[in-house]
């Protein structure tokens, strides 16, 4: 086993407890999280085979990790145990996920694209008839209306009396609400087909999320269900933040929706003190411009978090939610920004989303 660079030995270093320490006492005092182990431990030894466990969680504090856990029989001086290797690969199941993703990302375009082809062409057409079938109801400056009323023995008040006793023009109404509402659908799902064009400029992330917030706490749609004013917003920004090569609509457009879905997700919970946290940062290694967006409100489980950029998933009601919103604006980030979007969240415990953007060339 290699030493680490202070000296010590991993096991140790990530223990705690020197091997003087560790001599004769039980590995479920050692080490907890290997308690579940024990089982596969014994079998282990018992059949002489070598066992593996992959990808075992750990829950942390503050994170999620991942470990590979290979246990080796071992007979040594007429004794049995065993040697049991833990690594960290932690970093390899998110590189993992990430491609899983990305693949998911890319798949879905051309189908997301076709589909939304297909329905905007009858869509126009739909919402078109609406309006021309609202304005000859309802407008008396045209003359035509008149004299078509007319030409029936009735007068335009009296056919507008009509559809306002039957709710027609309610129904009207909601229909082209509907049809916009479709309209923003399919617009999102054209964002997945389209990669970044040449329309990139420097922007300052401080001012893209100022402007968003205060473009959320004045959103009605918003305000319907929540006063984001409501919200108590922490701004925790860096100092000398370079700036990022973005298109600065489809950003704030991602910013909204996670501020939109953090309001949402404390709502429904009753987060008592609901808070936002909004960080930016600038990655110096990587030369990348990090926002982080974490509220305090219900967490998700590791089931929803994995699959929470997926296309048309979603964990509201029906109705409520196309499941659009988070795939759109993890393909802006990654596809049109080639950046990263990532999220950590535990049940009860809140969610932090992290993007990364390329800094602006030349800086």
């Amino acid at each position: 086993m290699e030493t680490s660079p202070n000296g010590t030995e991993p096991a140790e270093e990530s223990t705690g407890i020197t091997a003087a320490n560790a001599y004769g006492k039980s590995l479920r005092d050692l080490i907890p999280s290997l308690s579940s182990e024990l089982k596969r431990i014994t079998e282990s030894i018992r059949t002489r085979n070598i066992q593996h466990n992959q990808k075992k969680t750990l829950i942390g504090n503050t994170d999620i990790r991942y470990e590979d856990i290979t246990i080796y029989p071992l007979v040594a001086n007429g004794a049995d145990g065993a040697v049991i290797r833990i690594d960290d690969v932690t970093e390899r199941v998110q590189m993992e996920e990430l491609m899983i993703q990305s693949e998911k990302m890319l798949s879905v375009g051309g189908l997301a694209a076709g589909m939304a082809h297909e329905i905007n062409n009858p869509l126009a057409g739909l919402m078109q008839t609406a309006d021309i079938v609202t304005r000859r109801l309802t407008d008396t400056s045209i003359p035509a209306n008149k004299k078509a009323a007319e030409d029936a023995g009735i007068t335009i008040q009296a056919v507008q009396n009509y559809m306002q006793q039957r709710g027609i023009l309610n129904m009207l109404s909601a229909l082209k609400e509907s049809g916009t509402r479709i309209a923003d659908i399919v617009n999102n799902m054209l964002s997945f087909a389209r990669k970044g064009g040449d329309r990139k400029s420097s922007h300052s992330i401080k001012k893209l999320l100022d402007r968003t917030l205060e473009l959320a706490s004045t959103d009605y749609d918003l305000k319907k269900h929540y006063d984001f004013k409501l919200i108590e917003i922490c701004r925790e920004y860096g100092n000398n933040l370079p700036p990022v090569q973005c298109e600065s609509s489809k950003i704030q457009q991602v910013l909204l929706n996670l501020f939109k879905n953090a309001a949402e997700a404390m709502r429904e919970a009753n987060t008592p003190n609901p808070r936002l946290t909004i960080r930016a940062s600038h990655d110096t290694q990587r030369n990348m411009l990090c926002v982080e967006v974490e509220d305090n409100g219900p967490g998700m489980d590791e089931l929803t978090r994995k699959r929470i950029f997926e296309p048309f998933y979603t964990t509201k009601p029906t109705g409520e939610g196309t499941g659009l919103g988070l795939s759109v604006s993890y393909f802006i980030i990654t596809e049109n920004h080639d950046g990263e979007l990532t999220v950590e969240s535990q049940p009860g415990a809140g969610a932090k989303f992290s993007i990364c953007l390329p800094v602006s060339i030349g800086r």
